[in-house]
């Protein structure tokens, strides 16, 4: 697993989430916004696909080791049997709905339509789990980790007043060019030989996904990376599933 940590943000154009700063700041954080409790629980929800839950679950154990801190993954009914078994003492899985129970994409039939029906039954169905949650004398959520692919958890997040924390679960350098293209600095269809962004090498239309250049035909994959953008400058906090020092240049041009 890439090394999660916590760094601030202004790039971004956030003004209070932090984006790469020690996990121990991140808790301390939590910690403060729960006064009323002696723990802080936290829902750690990836997007379901196995490249977003694995950074996510071992993000999700490394946390659970900070004193004072509870952490549940939320993964959904379809997706929930890819998920390995875990030991008694390491985090708790709930689960929610995508629309798709019994198979998810391939039930689906189609990725588009698909992310379409988990839009709409994905809020619903987690704040059903809240209010579940909370209904328990232990089990208080007080903070949503959410895969930034999935940025309306955030809103379900401020729906119930609690910290929402988005994760973005591929590497920066990946990031700043999604970022780009919200910014409208990069438009597809990408025809340019040579894309030039801040902090990075110049980039060849080789080191690009194939679904840069598709755009027309099927908007989908793109559109849900440019997504994430979205709403992220409303995040308490912006985590990055990331080594620092592989990535110093990106890192800096988005603090």
């Amino acid at each position: 697993m890439h090394n999660t940590v916590p760094h601030s943000s202004h790039k971004f154009n956030t003004s209070s989430p932090n984006l790469l700063t020690p996990t121990r700041e991140f808790v301390k954080q939590m910690e403060n916004k729960t006064i009323s409790t002696k723990s802080v629980h936290c829902l750690v929800l990836p997007f379901p696909a196995h490249g977003h839950t694995n950074p996510m679950l071992e993000f999700s154990k490394l946390l659970q080791q900070q004193e004072g801190v509870k952490v549940t993954l939320v993964t959904t009914l379809s997706y929930y049997r890819n998920i390995p078994k875990l030991p008694n003492n390491s985090v708790n899985i709930e689960t929610i709905s995508d629309g798709f129970d019994k198979g998810g994409v391939a039930e689906a039939k189609d990725f588009k339509l698909y992310l379409n029906k988990f839009w709409q039954v994905g809020p619903q169905s987690l704040d059903d789990l809240i209010n579940k949650l909370n209904a328990r004398s232990n089990d208080h959520v007080d903070c949503i980790i959410y895969d930034s692919f999935m940025p309306w958890c955030l809103d379900v997040a401020k729906k119930f007043g609690i910290v929402g924390a988005s994760f973005l679960t591929q590497n920066l350098a990946m990031n700043s060019i999604y970022y780009h293209v919200h910014l409208g600095k990069l438009k597809p269809p990408f025809v340019e030989q040579e894309i030039t962004l801040p902090a990075l090498p110049q980039l060849q239309p080789r080191d690009m996904p194939s679904f840069y250049f598709t755009y027309e035909k099927d908007p989908t994959f793109l559109d849900l990376g440019v997504a994430q953008f979205s709403n992220i400058h409303k995040a308490d906090w912006i985590l990055a599933n990331s080594f620092f020092e592989l990535e110093k240049e990106v890192s800096k041009n988005l603090r």
